[in-house]
């Protein structure tokens, strides 16, 4: 016989258990679905917006220029378009496309990217535009000695030397305004302002005696170079000296008035020539670039040659100049400024065409004007 199952024992639920277990689950979930919420927007109140970053000293400058560019531009456009006689209006078409030229090389207005902020309830108000011809011949100088100051004052060197070369730009262009207009010419800044020298200190600025050299060696005539010379300001001093000795050839061919114009040319930049290769370090050592002799075009008996060539060579001491701003310490380009500004100058005496960019023939365009 098969013995006799004995009969399990039958559990009982506990009474409530199932209840009070549900309500604790839903209990938790509940406050988990409440509290996250509440924790991700203590997150996003946490994290700061993203701000506009700092303009720095270089960024300062760049952003002043852009910003006087621009307003001449739109002046001397609204002056034009109102009408004035011919050669004013060239001027003044000169100066708008200059001046967008120059805000577009200099990187125009900056934009961060990030959202424009709020507009403050009493926002500045808008640059004043010059009413008439007057006004904008003031802006244009007072533009060109701020660009000079902040030329000689910026950490950067190739800014240094594209504000420079805006600079002069507006000066020459002040300097056509005033002769077109008939209005006098605003007197430029002092040194001690930032600004050229006054044009009574001489045809080309010569640099300081106590010149500091700004690079480790100077080519020489093989091409090799000489440590504790200035590199730039040798080429400087080269750039004169080949002016110097093509403008007494000039001289020796010509036997009307225009010998003793081209005899005091050659005596300007032998002098200058000289001061410059003493600040180089080279003056008197046979590290000195500067030569007997210099190649002349193989059409020089062509006229049209002979009247070009002064103006090419002054071009060539605007370009030497430009490049010695760009090497030059902040605070110590007033040499190689006033240089580029009496160059450029003495090159369109000898009937050089008004460029945006003066000093800097890889930014030349079809001139203007």
């Amino acid at each position: 016989m098969r013995p006799s199952s004995s009969p399990r024992p039958t559990r009982r639920p506990v009474p409530g258990r199932g209840a009070r277990a549900s309500r604790s689950l839903r209990a938790v979930v509940a406050l988990l679905v409440g509290t996250l919420p509440l924790v991700g927007c203590d997150l996003r109140l946490e994290t700061p917006p993203p701000a506009e970053p700092s303009p720095d000293a270089t960024e300062q400058v760049r952003a002043r220029t852009v910003d006087d560019a621009l307003a001449l531009a739109a002046a001397a456009a609204a002056l034009s378009s109102q009408g004035a006689d011919d050669a004013v209006r060239t001027t003044l078409d000169d100066v708008a496309a200059f001046s967008t030229r120059h805000a577009e090389e200099l990187g125009g207005v900056y934009d961060s990217g990030l959202p424009a902020p709020t507009p403050a309830a009493t926002p500045s108000p808008a640059r004043a535009l010059p009413e008439d011809v007057t006004g904008l011949l003031t802006e244009l100088a007072t533009a060109a000695d701020r660009a000079t100051g902040d030329a000689d004052d910026v950490p950067d060197g190739a800014l240094a030397r594209l504000v420079g070369s805006v600079a002069v730009a507006r000066d020459a262009l002040a300097d056509r305004l005033a002769s077109t207009s008939g209005l006098p010419r605003p007197e430029r800044a002092t040194a001690a302002d930032g600004g050229p020298q006054d044009d009574d200190q001489g045809d080309d600025a010569s640099p300081a005696s106590d010149a500091a050299a700004t690079a480790d060696g100077t080519a020489t005539a093989d091409g090799t170079a000489a440590a504790g010379t200035d590199a730039p300001a040798a080429a400087v001093a080269l750039a004169h000296d080949e002016a110097a000795w093509t403008f007494t050839v000039l001289a020796a061919r010509t036997s009307d008035d225009r010998r003793a114009a081209l005899l005091a040319a050659s005596a300007r930049h032998r002098a200058a020539s000289d001061d410059w290769a003493r600040a180089a370090g080279v003056e008197g050592r046979p590290q000195d670039p500067r030569r007997a002799a210099y190649a002349l075009p193989a059409t020089l008996d062509d006229p049209a040659v002979a009247d070009a060539l002064p103006r090419t060579l002054e071009q060539a001491v605007a370009d030497a100049c430009s490049a010695a701003v760009a090497s030059s310490s902040a605070g110590a380009r007033d040499d190689a400024l006033d240089c580029l500004l009496e160059a450029t100058g003495a090159a369109t005496a000898a009937g050089a065409a008004s460029v945006p960019f003066p000093g800097m023939p890889e930014l030349a365009t079809t001139p203007v004007g």
